[in-house]
């Protein structure tokens, strides 16, 4: 390990020895400076650290304008480290080399010493660690050499107990060191992209939460359509796809809803405006609901509607202004016999009923469509009245029907 009388030291969060100007992150004008930047290019770096975040894959724009502007061969943001119950999460600008990944989370990750840096400051490998002794070793000789890595600098983001992510750049053996200009250029951008990591973090977590309770109303065969203020259709799930897509008592035309019945529409065009005047006014609930009637002559969709009020900041264009929501009595509840026979312990046969019971059909029917005699399809009945604890089939519908398992 390197040593400098000279140099005042501290230890770093790794324990290694990393001199004070590395930890320091310096006037903000300074760094400016030194990074030689002019506005328009700053602007452009943290336009694209911000907006990285709506990308599939994030920041890729990003890590490529910064391999161009730092004269790398590498540029890799890691988002999630590699761990017992999870791979390495990486984002990178370079050469792909997928073959060279695996032996790493395998084995090198272990032995990697540019890791656990300083928060939030760009350190150089050279300065926490002896060259000579690197070069030699198993890490550089299986992983950088293959892939051109020799000069490197990096950071560690974020001051929670575990990094937001970790940022490295590395330049091939024939460049030059990276100096402090390319430093200043990384510090710069540091707080932008530790709040665009947790800006993407949150997307993700609303993302989540979304296809939770969207593929929850899917399963319960909920219709959900969002209209904006002009009631124009935003968005709907496979549910109301489903049943508009039927065109049997509601459809899409033009983009807007549509009933079947000119007096049923124009009814359910008020309902709607008077959910997004509501919703305008900070008027949350259901304002009110309807029944429309399906030409095929089944049995009649049922309409809710309720406003969305605004959020505060929300741009009213884009935003939901009133929520549909359909039900088709026709449609099944979706669940499966598996799913049956862990919740209550049932066996085969008698989950295969239950889901018979549960589509509407009684005892007699459901034992012709499962071809069993009557007899044995009410001892199977009978069965399944202990295991769910009721006597009666109006309180085993509604066990079956309130439960879980629909949402499993």
């Amino acid at each position: 390990m390197k040593s400098n009388a000279g140099d005042p030291a501290v230890r770093g969060t790794s324990g290694l020895r990393v001199p004070l100007r590395a930890l320091e992150p310096g006037d903000r004008n300074t760094l400016f400076r030194r990074s030689g930047l002019d506005f328009d290019d700053y602007d452009s770096l943290v336009t694209l650290a911000y907006g990285g975040t709506q990308d599939a894959v994030p920041w890729m724009q990003l890590l490529e304008s910064l391999r161009t502007l730092l004269g790398a061969n590498y540029v890799t943001l890691i988002l999630r480290s590699h761990g017992a119950s999870q791979s390495l999460q990486v984002v990178f600008a370079g050469e792909a080399r997928p073959a060279i990944v695996q032996p790493y989370e395998a084995e090198l990750a272990a032995v990697d010493p540019f890791v656990n840096l300083p928060r939030d400051r760009m350190v150089m490998l050279d300065e926490l660690i002896d060259e000579a002794a690197w070069q030699a070793g198993v890490y550089y000789r299986s992983f950088h050499e293959p892939l051109n890595l020799r000069y490197h600098m990096g950071a560690d983001i974020g001051m929670e107990a575990e990094p937001s992510c970790r940022l490295r750049v590395s330049r091939p053996p024939w460049a030059e060191r990276f100096g402090e200009r390319e430093r200043a250029i990384c510090n710069l951008l540091l707080p932008h992209l530790h709040a665009a990591v947790q800006l993407r973090a949150s997307l993700d977590i609303a993302e989540v939460e979304r296809h939770c309770y969207v593929g929850m109303l899917d399963r319960l065969s909920v219709g959900v359509v969002l209209l904006d203020r002009n009631a124009r259709i935003l968005r709907l799930n496979q549910a109301a796809t489903e049943i508009l897509g039927r065109r049997d008592g509601l459809s899409v035309v033009a983009g807007s809803l549509s009933a079947a019945l000119n007096g049923e529409g124009r009814a359910l065009r008020g309902l709607i405006e008077r959910a997004v005047v509501a919703g305008a006014r900070h008027e949350p609930g259901v304002v009110d609901g309807m029944s429309i009637s399906r030409p095929s002559g089944g049995p009649q969709l049922g309409v809710a509607v309720r406003a969305m009020p605004p959020t505060e900041w929300s741009e009213p264009s884009s935003r939901p202004a009133a929520m549909v929501i359909i039900r088709d009595p026709d449609v099944r509840l979706l669940a499966s016999d598996e799913q049956l026979k862990r919740l209550y312990g049932l066996t085969n046969a008698e989950a295969s009923l239950a889901l018979e019971l549960m589509a509407g059909r009684t005892v007699d029917e459901a034992a012709q469509a499962l071809g069993i005699s009557r007899n044995t399809a009410r001892c199977q009945v009978r069965a399944i009245f202990a295991k769910t604890g009721v006597t009666r089939q109006a309180e085993l519908l509604r066990v079956l029907l309130s439960g879980v398992a629909p949402l499993a």
